[in-house]
């Protein structure tokens, strides 16, 4: 037996000796694979013993199996400790706002919480793992975080991304290196989802069991990957030695940038799958990482080595991100912890953080009403809306979209211009009927364009100008997908183009919902329709979605759809079409899916709508859940409706 650590077989001997532990004694874990992994770090065989420094704030285990595991974790560093049932976290986590408090529990048991605990007020670093044997050792392993670790950080950057000439590395195969070494931070800037971050030449994949292993019994209301279908990667341009296993990967803390590498509580993947857990069953000890959807934010790798090398612990280095992150991106770029965020790691020197500071917002000037007697005045009104709402729009959108073509929107500004110069005209009224004829047709082109390049290179609202955009509003909402109180309408403004406003409506679990660039606070028109869609390989299936029309002007423009970057994998090719709807009514757009003629493998399939309608971007996203042929298509309750 180890000198430091007694290996336990079964959970009732882990339970007896946790409940008698006291420092001196060998410290408890469970047998597995984890506690394999760390102990691959000590090649003489023998194990760390824990360090037990008081840490600041309160440990809540969250259900009975956990208990034992988080009454250690309390017991080892000086903390109170208590346990509660997944029905009552959150209010056991209310009066707790502002303080430390880890929470330990089985990722499943987290989830049947309803959402991410840092949602409920207190500074949350989340204890967890896919099974019990993988949480003790994460205990453990949180309990003797100084041994066997470099101090060193390490950058791995997808070459698409800022900064990417400054990584250490940008491709996989020196990742594959990092099996054999162990840096005190990781930092991973990469393109991914809850399953995976991912470069151009490999992916780091969130499962632990060989690829064709079968997965266990998900939820069908959860995404599924290819690989849950027994379908092989979805990364189908890679060879199998191009896929890393997070559990393979050494580090001491884990930083990472890909969207939703943190989703216990808000998960729409299974567990299996999940990135932030199969890190924790290596070697680490922590994974800061994004919660949802994420823009990279160039110096938040350096407030987090500066907050470590100042002593934080790790809880309060991700409240530090979140501070400064706020002001920039708000909601898109949250950050959570998984691991005590009691931890004080500590980290040699530290990196300044960019100064990154938001500008300004000018006061919008208040357009003059026009009071005087027209002998048109509703053509004069439908050109006033053209001048003052529809063409302004537009070329807002050429800021967004840099493929609208701006000279076509100059021109019909100059006409809009000329019609105006006599207003009192015969033809007033033709002509500004055929402006807004040619106006929808090139709106329809300008959507038709857009579809189809989500269909080739992928989906990116706001292009160029996310970086140049800031929060300036957030506000609570129930998610009408999951009808959960887990979203937020997320309102930004560019800091130069003033004027340039985009709200998004996004939830912690399903992401993104909708995006508009229309100005107001609660949007005229919008699209509806279900979010999550079940099909079948070897069938047509039809999507849909309805443009609703609040506003006081008939909506004219074009409406479409795409797979988002799935020309490459067999998926049939965008559809689009105009569409015209009178004030206070709706139409439906279906984009019918060949899955026929087409035969893309099983896959959650991302699509979006979009619409270009009286010059606003509205963009609607759809996940299709495609099984495979002879598949049934799971029985759900109907669908709830966005917008």
């Amino acid at each position: 037996m180890n000198a430091h650590v007694v290996p336990c077989t079964d959970l009732a001997e882990y339970r007896e000796r946790a409940d008698a532990w006291t420092e001196g004694l060998p410290f408890p874990v469970l047998s597995g694979p984890s506690l394999d992994r760390y102990r691959s770090l000590f090649p003489e065989g023998e194990l760390p013993r824990v360090e037990t420094a008081p840490r600041a704030g309160t440990v809540i285990s969250v259900g009975g199996d956990a208990g034992a595991a988080g009454r250690l974790l309390a017991a080892a560093t000086g903390r109170t400790h208590r346990v509660v049932e997944p029905a009552g976290l959150a209010r056991a986590l209310a009066p707790l706002a502002g303080e430390l408090v880890a929470v330990v529990g089985l990722a499943e048991d987290i989830t049947a919480s309803g959402d991410w605990p840092g949602a409920h007020g207190p500074v949350v670093g989340v204890v967890t793992a896919r099974d019990l044997t993988a949480l003790t050792c994460l205990v453990y392993r949180s309990l003797t975080a100084g041994a066997a670790s470099e101090d060193r950080v390490f950058v791995a950057t997808h070459p698409m991304l800022e900064d990417a000439d400054l990584a250490d590395t940008n491709e996989f195969e020196d990742i594959l290196e990092l099996g054999r070494r162990r840096p005190k931070l990781l930092v991973l800037k990469a393109l991914g989802k809850e399953c995976c971050a991912a470069l151009p030449d490999g992916i780091l994949c969130g499962r632990s069991d060989p690829i064709d292993a079968p997965p266990p019994p998900a939820d069908p209301s959860y995404r599924h990957m290819p690989c849950m279908y027994g379908a092989g990667c979805h990364r189908a341009d890679l060879d199998e030695d191009r896929r890393l296993p997070a559990a393979e990967l050494h580090a001491t803390v884990v930083f990472t940038h890909s969207c939703s590498s943190i989703a216990v509580g808000t998960n729409a993947y299974p567990h299996h799958v999940a990135l932030g857990l199969g890190l924790l069953e290596g070697t680490a000890v922590a994974v800061v990482g994004a919660l949802g959807v994420h823009i990279v934010q160039r110096g938040a790798q350096g407030d987090l080595e500066d907050a470590l090398a100042e002593d934080l612990p790790l809880g309060r280095a991700v409240e530090r991100l979140n501070e400064r992150a706020r002001p920039i991106n708000g909601w898109l770029n949250r950050f959570g912890l998984l691991g005590d965020p009691g931890l004080v790691l500590g980290l040699p020197g530290g990196r300044a953080a960019d100064a990154v500071a938001g500008a300004a917002e000018p006061a919008g000037a208040a357009e003059p009403a026009d009071a005087a007697v027209r002998r048109d005045e509703e053509a004069v009104r439908d050109l006033a809306h053209l001048s003052n709402v529809v063409l302004p729009r537009l070329e807002r959108l050429c800021w967004l979209e840099p493929g609208v073509d701006a000279l076509a929107v100059e021109g019909f500004r100059i006409r809009v211009r000329e019609a105006a110069e006599d207003l009192q005209a015969p033809d007033l009224a033709s002509r500004v009927a055929g402006i807004e004829t040619d106006l929808a047709a090139f709106q329809h082109a300008t959507a038709a364009a857009i579809a189809h390049d989500i269909y080739v290179n992928g989906w990116n609202y706001g292009g160029p100008s996310l970086d140049g955009l800031r929060e300036v509003s957030q506000r609570p909402m129930t998610c009408p997908n999951c009808a959960r109180d887990r979203a937020a309408l997320i309102t930004m403004r560019h800091v130069v183009h003033a004027g340039l406003t985009v709200r998004t409506l996004q939830c912690r679990r399903c992401g993104d919902l909708w995006w508009t660039s229309e100005e107001s606070d609660e949007p005229a028109f919008v699209l509806e329709g279900a979010l999550d869609t079940d099909a079948v390989s070897g069938r047509v299936t039809g999507l849909s979605r309805t443009l609703r029309n609040d506003s006081e002007h008939v909506l004219r423009g074009g409406i479409g759809f795409a797979f988002a970057m799935r020309r490459f994998l067999g998926l049939p090719p965008e559809i689009s079409a105009p569409i015209s709807v009178l004030p206070g009514e709706k139409e439906e757009f279906t984009a019918e899916i060949d899955l026929v003629g087409h035969q893309p493998r099983p896959d959650v399939h991302t699509g979006v709508f979009i619409a270009i309608v009286n010059g606003a971007y509205i963009a609607s996203s759809s996940m299709m859940r495609l099984a495979p042929a002879g598949s049934s298509e799971p029985v759900r309750p109907p669908e709830t409706n966005f917008r």
